[in-house]
């Protein structure tokens, strides 16, 4: 059971670093929508930057949920 909860926390801390670049891209292409996208871009901006935070926040949550499990629940 150790092996499986190691490999999970493993798995999840791999997870975040893409997760983080996948935010930064996200908040470009908001960024751009943003400066040259006019009204419209505006609302398309705001819904990428929603989406990449909280595309973060669910990825670094889990990781920290994970971890919360495995230091209080024994088996």
């Amino acid at each position: 059971m150790e092996s499986l909860i190691a490999t999970g926390q493993a798995f999840l801390e791999w997870l975040q670093m893409p997760a983080v670049i996948a935010t930064a891209i996200a908040f470009c292409i908001g960024g751009y929508y943003l400066i040259f996208g006019g009204e419209q871009g505006r609302q398309k901006a705001v819904k990428w930057f929603i989406g990449g935070v909280v595309g973060l926040i669910v990825v670094l949550g889990a990781y920290s949920l994970a971890n919360s499990i495995s230091s209080n629940i024994k088996f």
